[in-house]
């Protein structure tokens, strides 16, 4: 893989996480209503395996303390 695949390759990947972090967000927004900032933060740290598994569960969460397992 040359150079610019590589910066190519982990530009998407960048930006498919910025994708997730945003739909996290606003779905929990939508569900549960504001979010804490530090909530956003800790969300916006989390890496895609997490951030997937988030959105799959959504429908399963009763509160936002069901979520705070994956942001801990």
């Amino acid at each position: 893989m040359t150079l610019a695949e590589q910066l190519r390759a982990e530009g998407i990947e960048k930006g498919r996480a910025e994708a997730l972090v945003k739909a996290v967000i606003k779905l929990l927004t939508k569900k549960f209503g504001m979010l804490p900032d530090e909530f956003k933060t800790r969300i916006s740290k989390l890496d895609t395996v997490t951030l997937e598994i988030i959105i799959d569960d959504i429908l399963e969460y009763q509160s936002l303390e069901d979520v705070k397992k994956y942001i801990s």
